[in-house]
């Protein structure tokens, strides 16, 4: 038993053994004979090149969208009524101010008839503001006068007095309160006696007026001078049908001549027909042209006055009173004027009121004739003739549906870190999904701030107009690429034939090692690059037209279970070029010339 213990102690210590060594040699194959022959079958790749050549680079943004009508317009009415006329069908093309309905206007006479009476109203109403406006002027115009009277009377507040004589009788005192026109004495002078006689009416004329009379008095045969002051038109009958006409003369009274004394008398050679009476010339009463209280009298019973001789002086406080009432006068009289004028132009205003609301009637008949707000293509017909229509407060209702085709549009959504280098007015082509082949061609006319955010990802409407409209149709879908820069007739090479560090590997044959990265029979050259589309990129200086460069390897190990190495200096493949394309870009230009060829390998 012991001696077969020992045999399987040794049987499992080679199995082990044996078990190390497998495991050690499948590792070392695949760390040291699998990359070799990896390279070697790497040793028939095949190498892409092309040649520089010239060509046009566009960097555009594209996006796709739907295809909307430049504007499209409901036809609403204003007015109420029934469709007498609608001569137009959906899918007509309708011109700018056609008539595509006729409203029936059977109520709109009645309703100017109405607006005309109202006009009517306003402006009689305007003729008496107008006419009372006038009498508040005119009684504005006569306080005003009063009060320069009352002014210029008011100037000196001594009342005077206007006769001659003595004064018989006094009827005011100091204190009392006057008026214009009070009594204030009787005035009595008999040294001027007047005698009226009557003259033969054939004979007397106003050429005596101021000739010298002989007056004879009757009882005493005394003879005095005397003047004629006056002669009568006016002719009388007396007994005997005697016509004549009275004369008015005037003589001193020498002292005995009395109201109840008669004479006769004569003017040169002609005689007075009878004898007449004689008058005291002054009995009479002074009366007050200011009114106010007496703050002075200066005249007493049996005084001796002449004309202009102050009677009596009136208070200040009286006169400052009166000229007051004056001007409150002249004020209330202001009021009447502002009061009225209110009213004129309250009544003006109503007229102009009244005549807009004529007008406005009269204009809405251009309303029950509804026209096409602009040419475009009719797409509903919803009121038809018949239909009784309603402005529904401005109106609400469609009555058809007009898409102005004149252009169309649709919108493009670029990523916010693109929105930025998109410009109105720029390019934009577009394909269009139902008309394969067409050209098409539209602008930037519009960039929105009303952004969508999705999932983190924000987005700007980017409106684009068509002006040559051809084939497309509202609805339809379509692609738009906006020419965010361009390059034409430039120097350009395939993107993936530039390396780290913007250099590019040039064929030349008298290279015939391989330089670390740089296979043999290349050599690297640095260059300045300018755009891309992705595909292409701008070459601005270190190549010329035709230069052939290295692209890229089109055959290499895909087994996912092996390393794989690049041919050129054990660089792992996948490495050094730059990467066509980009989020939501695309590029335009066809792909340079290939060649095919290998390298040794290392």
């Amino acid at each position: 038993m012991k001696k077969y213990s020992k045999v399987l102690r040794r049987l499992i210590k080679v199995g082990i053994i044996l078990a190390i060594l497998v495991v050690a040699g499948v590792i070392g194959f695949k760390v040291w004979v699998v990359p070799r022959l990896s390279v070697k079958a790497g040793s028939e790749a095949v190498v892409t090149t092309a040649n520089a050549e010239i060509r046009d680079i566009k960097n555009v943004l594209s996006s796709s969208g739907t295809i909307q009508p430049l504007a499209s317009y409901d036809v609403t009415t204003l007015v109420s009524g029934e469709i007498i006329a609608a001569d137009f069908e959906e899918g007509d093309i309708v011109q700018e101010g056609q008539v595509l309905y006729q409203i029936a206007t059977d109520n709109l006479d009645s309703d100017i008839g109405n607006a005309e009476t109202t006009v009517s109203r306003a402006k009689k109403e305007y003729t008496k503001a107008e006419k009372s406006y006038q009498e508040a002027l005119d009684k504005y115009g006569e306080a005003q006068e009063d009060y320069k009277k009352a002014v210029a009377e008011y100037s000196d507040v001594n009342v005077l007095s206007t006769d001659t004589g003595i004064v018989t009788k006094v009827y005011v005192k100091a204190g009392d309160t006057i008026q214009a026109g009070s009594q204030l004495a009787d005035v009595y002078d008999n040294s001027i006696m007047v005698l009226t006689v009557p003259f033969s009416s054939s004979e007397v004329n106003s050429s005596l007026v101021g000739r010298t009379a002989e007056v004879t008095i009757d009882e005493a045969f005394e003879s005095i001078k005397g003047k004629v002051t006056k002669v009568s038109n006016i002719e009388k009958s007396l007994s005997g049908n005697r016509v004549v006409k009275e004369v008015t003369i005037e003589v001193a009274n020498p002292g005995g001549i009395t109201d109840s004394t008669t004479a006769s008398a004569s003017i040169g050679s002609i005689y007075s027909m009878d004898a007449g009476s004689f008058a005291v010339k002054t009995n009479t009463t002074i009366t007050s042209d200011l009114s106010g209280e007496i703050a002075f009298l200066n005249i007493e019973e049996g005084d001796s006055i002449s004309e202009g001789d102050v009677v009596l002086v009136i208070s200040k406080d009286s006169v400052e009173d009166k000229l007051k009432s004056y001007l409150d006068a002249m004020d209330s009289a202001q009021d009447g004027i502002d009061n009225a004028k209110d009213s004129l132009e309250s009544r003006q205003e109503a007229i102009e009121d009244a005549e807009s609301s004529l007008q406005d009637i009269i204009d809405t008949r251009t309303d029950y004739s509804i026209t096409s707000p602009v040419t475009g293509k009719v797409i509903k017909k919803n009121a038809l003739k018949g239909d009784t229509v309603s402005s529904n407060n401005g109106g609400s209702s469609s009555l058809c549906t007009i898409y102005d085709l004149s252009c169309v549009t649709f919108d493009m959504y670029v990523d916010e870190l693109d929105v930025m280098k998109v410009e109105e007015g720029q390019e934009v082509n577009i394909t269009a999904d139902a008309l394969e082949g067409a050209e098409i061609s539209g602008i930037v006319t519009n960039i929105s701030l009303e952004s969508t955010t999705s999932q983190g990802v924000t987005q700007y409407p980017v409106t684009v107009r068509i002006d040559d409209v051809g084939n497309l149709l509202p609805g339809m879908n379509v692609t738009g690429e906006i020419v965010i820069e361009k390059a034409e007739g430039v120097l350009a090479v395939p993107s993936d034939a530039l390396q780290r560090g913007d250099m590019v590997y040039v064929k030349d044959s008298s290279v015939t090692e391989a330089q670390g990265d740089i296979p043999a029979g290349f050599k690297a050259v640095q260059v300045t690059t300018g755009i891309t589309d992705g595909d292409y990129i701008e070459v601005q200086g270190g190549l010329s037209e035709g230069d052939e460069v290295y692209v890229k390897r089109t055959a290499a190990s895909t087994n996912p279970n092996m390393m794989q190495f690049d041919i050129i200096g054990g660089r792992p493949s996948g490495g050094g070029g730059m990467p066509s394309g980009g989020s939501g870009r695309s590029g335009s230009g066809s792909g340079g010339r290939q060649t095919g060829g290998g390298f040794p390998a290392n």
